[in-house]
């Protein structure tokens, strides 16, 4: 279900590698189509949230379905693989619409197998890698830092918000809204404006970013076995000023998902000035420099400038949400092109105290993608759960209910075979 950014590897995982038959699903048939390519045991169909019954058809005829839609999608995705019994893979977060779903899944003898992208997803299997490896080691684990990220290459970030994008858009944009919260020594933490509350970071051998917390991870507490006391962060890393230029975006309320507007007959200007209380555009970056409480030639102001949310052009939405205009516009200037690589990185730290002594255990994982190939994000994201499919297929996992690859027999052969394609984390101990 879905035939976005970061699903191209799984298909082909399915078709060249395995000899599956895979049916692909995208709103508009020609985004599936292109992705299956005329390939045998492929095929492209046209679905749509309110096909109801294309989807029951769907289900019914599949072995298992992999919901890479966004999250409002999932809940009529569960209804039908319960009603059919379907196993069901999905990189998202275990979260409450989908949890909710685990004693019926038990009850049907189903499994539905969640977090098995990047972040979340590689993250956690190498955390709790270590986790495991320390604990037989009659290790105590004091604190968990955990950073994902989805960046241009080195050489490549050539903008001034340091981005460009790998995956869904909007769904960064639902993330950015979405709540946050970190462990200080059993102590949680709520984090209410998580892009102004950011650190800088030295990612060990790897370079200087800044983090900000990107989920409530007080849940993780209890699924990887840790004391209470334990402190854990888990944040997403950015090249310094992309967070400050989204808490602007924010306060502004320029990233709004939820409210339609009407943007017939009006300039990205006038949508400014809107927003900012004004009837005219002739200062319209001091007067959003003004609401914002900074300075006319601060960094923020000129990358809106770059970016083009000031200009007298006309919006070329009619009607949709703000976060709608702001990806459409972002979409333009911070794309990558075929000659550019992304990079994703993976980094967990834990500290392990022994009766003896004290460690700071890292994994680190840094990897690139390949221009005119598939980028780093859609292998890191979409190979983990064609690896698991497979397994499940070949009947190598026998588990139901709604859970997560936490335990050995999960995510211990979805790393190694992720490790042949060239995603694998380099181990480091440092004595404290």
């Amino acid at each position: 279900m879905g035939a976005g950014y970061t699903v191209k590897p799984m298909v082909d995982y399915f078709l060249d590698k395995c000899g599956y038959e895979v049916t692909l699903t995208s709103i508009g048939k020609e985004a599936a189509e292109k992705i299956i390519n005329n390939r045998p045991g492929g095929k492209a169909v046209c679905w749509t949230l309110e096909q109801v019954d294309v989807l029951d058809r769907l289900v019914q005829d599949a072995d298992m379905v992999i919901a890479m839609v966004p999250r409002f999608c999932h809940a009529k995705a569960l209804d039908s693989c319960l009603k059919y019994s379907k196993t069901m893979l999905t990189a998202d977060y275990m979260h409450p619409e989908i949890a909710a779903f685990d004693e019926q899944a038990k009850e049907q003898d189903v499994l539905i197998l969640t977090e098995l992208g990047e972040d979340p997803g590689l993250d956690n299997m190498g955390a709790m890698q270590m986790i495991d490896e320390a604990k037989a080691q009659n290790g105590k684990i004091i604190s968990l830092t955990s950073y994902g990220a989805g960046l241009p290459s080195f050489e490549h970030n050539r903008n001034p918000f340091g981005y460009k994008f790998s995956w869904d858009p909007k769904g960064l944009m639902r993330s950015a809204v979405s709540p946050a919260a970190y462990i200080v020594k059993g102590e949680r933490k709520q984090v209410s404006a998580k892009f102004e509350h950011t650190r800088i970071v030295d990612v060990h051998g790897i370079g200087t970013f800044e983090v900000y917390a990107n989920t409530d991870c007080s849940r993780y507490v209890s699924i990887f076995g840790l004391d209470k006391e334990c402190s854990m962060f888990k944040g997403l890393l950015r090249f310094p000023g992309w967070c400050s230029a989204i808490a602007a975006f924010l306060k502004l309320k320029l990233i709004e998902n939820t409210v339609e507007e009407d943007f017939e007959n009006t300039t990205y200007a006038q949508l400014m000035a809107r927003l900012v209380g004004v009837k005219t555009i002739e200062n319209i970056k001091g007067d959003v420099a003004k609401f914002l409480g900074i300075k006319g030639d601060d960094d923020i102001v000129k990358r809106m400038t770059w970016l083009g949310i000031f200009d007298s052009i006309q919006i070329p939405l009619k009607r949709d949400n703000r976060s709608a205009v702001l990806v459409d516009l972002m979409l333009k200037k911070m794309s990558y092109a075929l000659d550019e690589k992304d990079m994703i990185i993976v980094h967990n730290e834990i500290v392990v105290e022994f009766p003896d002594r004290k460690e700071r255990r890292i994994s680190s994982m840094q990897v690139l993608g390949v221009p005119g190939g598939y980028s780093a994000m859609a292998g890191a994201v979409s190979l983990p759960i064609a690896i698991a499919a497979r397994r499940i297929l070949e009947g190598k996992v026998k588990r139901t209910g709604v859970i997560m690859p936490t335990t050995p027999d999960l995510y211990q052969p979805i790393l190694e075979e992720m490790s042949t394609f060239g995603f694998s984390f380099k181990r480091e101990t440092i004595l404290l």
